[in-house]
């Protein structure tokens, strides 16, 4: 029992205090947004700012566009790992799965990029499901915060809403 309980006692300090530390985006602290982007991310984030009419509605065709081309998977959470570690200019290339740190990361680009949004608008939350710890944002929309889980947009899960505990 003793060698159970350090075993459970070790894997929540690595995995909820340690990878803070090392795992770039999982900290709770407010992302610095790069003074350069791709050409082509910026370009997206142009167009969908002029369908905008409001942050409302940019928040959701961003939201639509970073979550129909990434998705989370906690098992290749596991399996790939090293996606952790992306930068701006390896992830945003690629479609598929990406981890939800990073797909977070990149929405919050696009985001405080749009000009509808300041990055203190946006704050990265965590949660504890299936043994991993997953990543949501809470944005400021009209004084009032909102959980939103790109990551989890494939799976249905609307701006409102987030992934809970076995989800």
């Amino acid at each position: 029992m003793e060698i159970a309980a350090f075993f459970i006692l070790t894997y929540i300090i690595v995995i909820f205090g340690l990878s803070r530390f090392v795992i770039s985006h999982l900290n709770s602290r407010s992302e610095n947004i790069p003074a350069e982007i791709p050409d082509d991310m910026e370009r997206i984030i142009s167009e969908l700012k002029a369908r905008s009419k409001n942050a409302g509605e940019f928040l959701s065709l961003g939201f639509n566009f970073i979550g129909d081309r990434y998705r989370s998977e906690r098992f290749n959470t596991v399996l790939k790992s090293h996606y952790l570690f992306f930068t701006l200019e390896k992830a945003w290339p690629m479609s598929g799965y990406m981890p939800c740190t990073i797909s977070n990361y990149l929405l919050t680009i696009f985001l405080a990029k749009s000009g509808f949004f300041r990055v203190e608008d946006i704050k990265k939350k965590h949660v504890f499901v299936n043994f991993v710890p997953h990543q949501y944002l809470r944005v400021r929309l009209a004084d009032k915060w909102i959980d939103v889980d790109v990551g989890e947009k494939q799976r249905g899960m609307p701006i409102g809403k987030h992934l809970k505990w076995f989800g």
